[in-house]
């Protein structure tokens, strides 16, 4: 694995992420009782100056919050299965980690590859990126998540089959 997802870290992002969002509710409350309280004293500049912070804390919510709950996605996801490049043989080894069977698809079988990148590039959202690879006969398609294999070695196995290649802050499952 590339990089493994520690459940405390996740828990602790979660619960900053949740306590952004309960001060951007206050402080958002705050502002708009202030406001109608003294509607007459308002001016343009006091609105801008009152919705700064609000906006920070908006984006911040959204920074600890939403990484956080992509990531646990991402944690869930592979805590069910796990995923290998047999470049030997071949073949993709999808292992289901609750009922222990293993499933190997063979590269011929693969339709296309989609390749969602973080763009970001510190240890804050950099493991958010994920491979979808697409199976023929409309199977369901294999999610890999950029922890488990990254996707520079999956560009590299399947290289002409790479039909979306993007660049996110995060990505979503």
């Amino acid at each position: 694995m590339e990089f493994e997802y520690k459940k405390n870290k996740i828990l602790s992002n979660l619960i900053f992420g949740y306590f952004y969002l309960c001060f951007t509710i206050f402080i958002s409350g705050a502002i708009l009782r202030k406001m109608i309280l003294e509607w007459n004293d308002v001016s343009l500049s006091n609105i801008f100056s009152f919705t700064i912070p609000i906006f920070l804390f908006s984006f911040l919510t959204y920074l600890f919050l939403g990484t956080a709950l992509i990531r646990r996605k991402y944690y869930l996801k592979n805590l069910r299965e796990e995923v290998r490049i047999d470049p030997l043989e071949k073949q993709i080894i999808v292992l289901d980690k609750r009922s222990r069977k293993e499933r190997k698809i063979d590269f011929e079988k693969i339709k296309a590859v989609e390749l969602y990148y973080s763009w970001n590039s510190n240890a804050f959202s950099s493991d958010l990126g994920y491979s979808k690879i697409v199976i023929e006969n409309n199977a369901e398609p294999i999610l890999i998540t950029q922890n488990n294999i990254n996707q520079y070695h999956i560009y590299k196995a399947f290289k002409n089959k790479v039909t979306i290649n993007k660049s996110r802050f995060v990505n979503n499952l």
